[in-house]
């Protein structure tokens, strides 16, 4: 059997005992594994603001110099008990913190951040985390190895600020560089470019990582350890009460990460689609020396590897549930272009698009009619949007306006599909709240239901269909 891959977050890591449990957590395997590992808790974020920092002055360089290197060698104090391994991995972490500085010092002298430079900095806090957990891992009993993307062929597409890995370069590298009879400690969140510098996955992406490495090694399962109890039916701080899900599949979870759930980066699926490894969540917290799944990602129904899912859905023959989540974001804005037959004439929404491409500026979805075209970006780019399409003079169009005050709520299930009168039912029971509905989105995905509403609706919306999740089930 292959190494498993396990993934811990930073928060998980906020405090010496938690990486003594991460290690106990290891441990409790019996074997070896590739461990993906996020910075320590707020060190990308002292990160960040250490690159304000060095903008201004020299002296806030070391002001966060000194602030990033109190944690971690405090964390080495209280976690590494051999006098040799802690000073070893102090003189490691040392030698980057110097790199780190330098960095930042170049940055303060030239006055701005390059792409390239800001993910270098950024990737310092995988950097300094992994030698640690690693020395912790050899501490407790295993022989633990650390392997850098840089060593270890991760290579990235080189887009700064949200990376993709070349699986067909990567894959083949890390195999090689992870087969060795040890339990190899990897930094999450970034890559390498094609000149040796570095791209970073984007904010949370040391999941993502560990899905890449996963795929290239053909683990048996990646295990992401988290502070909850796997997916859940909806937010418990919306809705009141929630349910554990304990099967999904690639496509559910995905559009669950998308709408802000938290159990894994949103990209984390991608490596993983036309795979049949499974993505298993745990709960840190409750771990008593037991490896115990909480909720597991994988294929689509009908496959041998999803079996469990029906199984465990009901646990009594019925069928799974066609709706097994809602989940909402209010980080939405919509840019309305009306005009008759907008919606149906040639080479409008292609000149719009065009522009809000050129201008940078993603688009999350498209929805159109006869008379409308509705744009849907992220709430912070709303604006951007609004003035790249108002400078673009499209004959037919005769308003161009946008919405921000407004929410998407998703209704999420594989069953949504092939369910016949879900729609109307989601919709009925909105109604039946008296939630007003801006849009409506079905057929998109195969496994949702978008509705947006204002924001101010969120919570009753979420609500609304969480509430009727049963009666949809049933068919009432």
């Amino acid at each position: 059997m292959g190494k498993i891959v396990v993934k811990f977050g930073g928060s998980n890591l906020k405090t010496p005992g938690d990486i003594k449990r991460s290690a106990a957590v290891a441990g409790a395997y019996r074997q070896n594994l590739v461990v993906v590992v996020s910075a320590f808790y707020g060190v990308t974020d002292l990160l960040t603001g250490a690159i304000g920092e060095a903008l201004v002055s020299l002296d806030g360089i070391k002001e966060a110099m000194a602030l990033i290197r109190k944690r971690h060698c405090g964390v080495i104090e209280q976690t590494i008990a051999g006098r040799d391994t802690a000073e070893n991995t102090a003189a490691v972490i040392e030698g980057r913190m110097a790199s780190l500085e330098r960095l930042l010092t170049g940055i303060h002298y030239i006055g701005a951040v390059p792409d390239f430079t800001r993910d270098t900095i950024l990737s310092y806090g995988e950097r300094l985390s992994a030698p640690i957990l690693t020395a912790v891992l050899e501490a407790s009993g295993l022989a633990a190895r650390e392997a850098l993307p840089e060593r270890i062929g991760l290579m990235t597409d080189g887009r700064f600020g949200n990376a993709s890995a070349d699986m067909d370069y990567s894959a083949p590298r890390i195999r090689e560089a992870l087969s060795g009879d040890f339990t190899f400690v990897v930094p999450g969140f970034y890559g390498t470019t094609g000149d040796g510098g570095t791209a970073v996955f984007g904010r949370g992406g040391s999941d993502y990582t560990a899905a890449v490495t996963a795929r290239a090694i053909g683990a048996p399962s990646l295990d992401l350890w988290k502070d909850v109890d796997g997916f859940l039916s909806s937010d418990p701080r919306i809705t009141g009460t929630s349910r554990t899900i304990p099967y999904l599949s690639y496509a559910e979870a995905a559009e669950l990460a998308y709408f802000g759930a938290k159990i894994l980066h949103p990209r984390t699926v991608e490596p993983l689609e036309d795979t049949a490894i499974p993505v298993r969540v745990m709960n840190v917290e409750k771990f008593a020396g037991e490896i115990h799944p909480y909720s597991i990602v994988g294929p689509e129904k009908g496959t041998i590897a999803a079996g469990a899912d029906e199984a465990a859905e009901s646990g009594s023959g019925h069928r799974q549930r066609i709706i097994k989540s809602v989940a909402s974001s209010d980080d939405v804005g919509i840019i309305r272009i009306e005009g008759p037959g907008v919606g149906s004439r040639p080479g409008i929404l292609a000149r719009a698009t065009g522009k809000l491409d050129a201008a940078g500026v993603n688009i999350s979805s498209v929805i159109t009619a006869q008379t409308c075209i509705n744009l849907i970006f992220r709430r912070g780019d709303t604006e951007k949007a609004l003035a790249v399409v108002k400078s673009e003079s499209i004959s037919g169009v005769v308003s161009v306006e946008a919405l921000d005050d407004c929410a998407m709520v998703a209704a999420v299930g594989s069953g949504i599909r092939d369910s016949v009168g879900v729609g109307s039912r989601i919709l009925g029971a909105l109604a039946d709240a008296a939630v007003n509905i801006i849009l409506v989105q079905a057929g998109a995905s195969p496994v949702a239901v978008y509705v947006i509403v204002r924001r101010e609706d969120r919570e009753r919306a979420v609500t609304a269909i969480h509430n009727a999740m049963g009666r949809i089930h049933e068919g009432t």
